[in-house]
């Protein structure tokens, strides 16, 4: 079964399928999308493919298009809204309805299409938000790396200081101690090491 990982390896490869899961497109076009030449999105092409959830299909010209190739994604839908180096994907099966018969087939269309712009719009938005969020969390464990460094403190005991202020709980840096480290009483090491970074042994 494909995985979100595998097809988010390259990011232009969940570009070009979470457009082919939304609609049929060309070649040009995912072209385009991916910024890459033809050569270069056949790769990724060939990649859906050979994970199973490619298809294709050649649109007889027309009264106003040409004969094209059309590629899509029908059996999974992948929606895409990474922003910057925050990757925010996902996937899952297409929820494919029989085809339907409205009233008004205009009005239902236009309606689900803004409420999609919104709803991208404001997934684009947490994602924003969330990327925000995790660079604050990187520069305060940078920081926290720093102010141990900073401290005359032995090796184990910049380890120990570590698990501390690092770890979610108190109780979970005890554990590591144990299980990770031998230490057969973490309580007492933990307590040693706070005492000494409050009495800034620096």
């Amino acid at each position: 079964m494909v995985s979100i990982e595998e097809i988010a390896s390259s990011r232009a490869r969940l570009k070009i399928a979470n457009l082919l899961s939304s609609r049929p497109a060309t070649l040009s076009e995912l072209s385009v999308l991916a910024d890459m030449s033809v050569q270069g999105v056949l790769k990724h092409l060939k990649k859906l493919s050979e994970e199973g959830i490619l298809e294709e299909e050649k649109m007889r010209g027309g009264k106003y298009l040409k004969q094209r190739k059309l590629y899509f994604i029908e059996s999974r839908k992948i929606a895409d809204y990474s922003e910057g180096e925050l990757l925010v994907a996902t996937i899952g099966r297409s929820a494919k309805e029989p085809p339907m018969k409205v009233k008004d087939a205009y009005e239902e269309l236009d309606w689900l299409s803004q409420d999609i712009v919104i709803m991208g719009r404001r997934a684009r938005e947490l994602s924003k938000r969330m990327r925000r969020v995790l660079e604050e969390i990187i520069a305060d464990e940078a920081r926290i790396g720093a102010l141990i460094d900073g401290l005359a403190l032995s090796p184990e005991e910049k380890q120990i200081a570590y698990l501390i202020f690092a770890e979610d709980t108190p109780e979970h840096a005890r554990a590591i101690l144990k299980e990770h480290y031998g230490c057969r009483d973490p309580e007492a090491a933990m307590k040693a090491v706070a005492a000494r970074v409050r009495m800034g042994q620096a």
